[in-house]
C-alpha cells in the first residue's frame, strides 16, 4: 500500500472507504494486538529502567 501524503488524507470522502472482509479485519486485529504488546512491553522496559535508576541513586 502506498503511503498517502497530507493533502491526500485530507481530501478522503465517505466514498473512499469500504467494509474490510473478514481475512482483513482479521489482519488488523492481529496488527493492533501485536502494537499493544509491543507498546506494553516498551513501557515496562521503561518502568524498570526508571526503578533501577532510582535505586542505585539511592
Amino acid at each position: 500500500m502506498d503511503e498517502m501524503n497530507e493533502k491526500e488524507i485530507m481530501n478522503l470522502s465517505i466514498d473512499d472507504f469500504r467494509e474490510l472482509t473478514s481475512e482483513e479485519t482479521q489482519e488488523d486485529n492481529f496488527r493492533r494486538m501485536f502494537q499493544m504488546l509491543g507498546l506494553i512491553f516498551r513501557n515496562q522496559q521503561e518502568i524498570k529502567e526508571l526503578l533501577v535508576a532510582q535505586t542505585v541513586s539511592m
